[in-house]
């Protein structure tokens, strides 16, 4: 018996999430550059946006307390996104608090939602609330800080003040500066009892806040969170179209589409929950050996934001890839310490392949928020005649169903799929309708629709 997951409210559920990482967004890297674009944005059909942590961080150059990841980029910056300092002011490298403010009314006033980043596992090792405050943080018996695994102190939930100070954050940012909810940091490794408190906190204020985790926990969608990451579609998705994740290569499609089809949902998820899917994020752009867009090209990178966009959930798009960036960066880079990294390269707007891409997610945005077979339908997996290299899948709601067919790799074939293939095709690239069978261009597509 499947439970039932939280309510989540229309306007997460029927959208895409873009997330921006402000120091590889704009060479400003800053607040209001990401303020100056949301136009573009909006009329890209984005309506959510997610920003990266911008609050203040530990300027620390002592390297033992820099993670692992800080150490390798090379940046020499001291400055890491997820080691604060203080979780109430806004970090100079990226504006002041009237920018996010600024930010936040602007994109109301367009129809679009704020999430912020908490990071509430650890803090930076001077933040000022630990020194007026030690016991925030966990303590050996000796009296030494213990850290977590990036070597940040490690806070410590068992202490009521540390939890009353958090929420008090929480109700800041939406009570005061009106965001809309937050993606919350490993959430996993906070206790669930602490996010239903503060579920319940921000809701008092804004009833259709938001909560998403960041981890993989899924009794956490019962009570506390509306959606949740999903890491293994992403790295599957990753080692299908040719890339390297965690170590895995080589991988066959006929094994990886597989496992894509019997894991696409996850054992034991709640009913009615929602799995955040996505291909890049500001993690897989600094750690994955090759952009997913330069491994999987062009043509295969939209047949990945087709997949995320059809199948059951959310879709998250990283900042660039709705125009095919495909720079190298670094989570770790800013316009101080760019080091051997770049940011997103906006030049390309008019260039033939980004059009394409963009309207490509126009088109997207616009059938994930008007079409009810994308909010209601179950994802079906249909059976075909190249199972080891060809995806497809169908939505059906109330008779009405959407149909993708996508060939994952780069050699042209040609298939039957074990369906009604429909009344038009909506979206394509290189595939076509012959008789009673499917012609798929390497990574081509169709995207089929019966209404009943």
């Amino acid at each position: 018996m499947k439970f039932q997951a939280v309510t989540t409210p229309d306007w997460l559920a029927r959208n895409a999430i873009y997330q921006i990482n402000p120091r590889t967004f704009s060479p400003e890297g800053t607040i209001a550059a990401i303020t100056k674009t949301l136009p573009e944005l909006k009329g890209m059909g984005f309506n959510i946006i997610y920003l990266c942590p911008i609050f203040e961080e530990d300027p620390s150059e002592d390297r033992a307390n820099w993670s692992i990841r800080q150490k390798r980029s090379e940046t020499n910056n001291p400055k890491n996104p997820y080691r604060m300092n203080d979780y109430f002011k806004i970090d100079e490298e990226y504006g002041t608090l009237e920018d996010l403010r600024e930010l936040i009314d602007t994109a109301h006033a367009m129809d679009m939602r704020v999430l912020l980043d908490l990071v509430y596992l650890h803090i930076g090792p001077n933040a000022p609330i630990l020194k007026r405050h030690p016991e925030f943080a966990k303590q050996d018996e000796d009296g030494n800080t213990l850290l977590t695994q990036w070597f940040f102190p490690h806070l410590d939930f068992t202490c009521p003040g540390l939890r009353e100070y958090l929420w008090s954050n929480m109700v800041f940012y939406v009570g005061e500066l009106d965001a809309d909810g937050f993606r919350c940091d490993v959430g996993d490794r906070v206790p669930i009892d602490f996010w239903n408190e503060g579920r319940r906190r921000i809701q008092a204020i804004k009833p259709d806040a938001v909560l998403i985790n960041e981890g993989r926990n899924w009794d956490y969608l019962l009570t506390g969170f509306d959606a949740s990451y999903f890491f293994w579609w992403h790295e599957t998705l990753y080692s299908i179209f040719g890339g390297v994740s965690n170590g895995i290569s080589g991988q066959k499609p006929s094994t990886s589409l597989d496992e894509l089809r019997r894991g696409s949902t996850p054992e034991n998820f709640p009913a009615g929950g929602l799995l955040l899917r996505d291909i890049d994020n500001h993690d897989t752009v600094t750690d994955w050996p090759v952009r997913i867009e330069r491994a999987a090209g062009h043509d295969g990178m939209e047949l990945i934001e087709v997949i995320n966009y059809l199948i059951d959930g959310i879709p998250m798009v990283y900042c660039g890839n709705e125009l095919a960036d495909e720079t190298n960066l670094s989570m770790f880079a800013n316009r101080f310490h760019m080091g051997k990294f770049e940011v997103t390269d906006r030049n390309i707007a008019g260039e033939a392949y980004s059009i394409r891409r963009q309207e490509i997610m126009k088109t997207l945005n616009r059938m994930k928020q008007e079409n009810d077979v994308l909010h209601y339908g179950k994802t079906v997996w249909l059976p075909n005649s190249a199972d080891d290299k060809v995806l497809s899948f169908t939505r059906d709601h109330k008779g009405n169903k959407i149909t993708l067919i996508g060939n994952v790799t780069t050699e042209p074939l040609t298939v039957t799929v074990d369906t009604d293939l429909g009344d038009r095709i909506l979206m394509s690239r290189g595939g076509s309708l012959r008789d009673n069978a499917v012609f798929l261009e390497g990574h081509g597509y169709l995207v089929l629709e019966h209404t009943a």
